[in-house]
């Protein structure tokens, strides 16, 4: 059953992407729950900004998915961290996943753009995989690993909120 990969980062301690596997059949579904989740005038779900038990209502709905969290982990923010990561991320994936969406960062597009295209041919999946790179506010879906790399982060009570479906890998 083929996945869509919706990947996000926190650069609060080092570098911490997160990648979230969905079967392709329940993105759409679980798009339209996310939006939903959305406040009035609320343009995007931004776990930084969100108060308590509103991150407890969201992560409760994101449980609910039954979906898989990767987070791969460099101890430094760097832009070869992001290489190894996002290279880590296409050979994880290259065999399950038919699109992988990015959340743009404006500042790696170029990076990220060259190590996508680098590692779907080193991991023979260039044909099968699409890639993009998307505004936060673009895909509800991407505001999934928003909130899965915030909690890991943020440790304590909201690690372990979403510890039962994510997997650290030290890159």
């Amino acid at each position: 059953m083929p996945e869509h990969v919706f990947v996000d980062e926190s650069k609060a301690r080092g570098l911490l992407m997160a990648a979230i596997a969905c079967p392709a059949e329940a993105v759409n579904t679980h798009r339209r729950i996310m939006a939903g989740l959305l406040m009035p005038r609320e343009r995007r779900i931004h776990f930084t900004k969100e108060s308590p038990a509103r991150r407890r209502k969201i992560l409760a709905a994101i449980a609910e998915f039954g979906l898989t969290a990767r987070l791969y982990q460099a101890d430094k923010d760097t832009i070869a961290a992001r290489r190894a990561c996002l290279a880590r991320m296409v050979c994880d994936i290259a065999g399950s996943a038919e699109r992988m969406v990015i959340e743009r960062d404006e500042s790696t597009v170029v990076v990220d753009k060259q190590v996508l295209f680098r590692a779907a041919r080193e991991y023979d999946c260039a044909e099968s995989l699409r890639y993009e790179l998307l505004a936060a506010h673009s895909d509800p879906m991407l505001w999934i690993p928003d909130a899965v790399a915030w909690s890991w982060v943020k440790g304590g009570e909201w690690r372990d909120l979403i510890a039962p479906y994510a997997t650290l890998i030290q890159v």
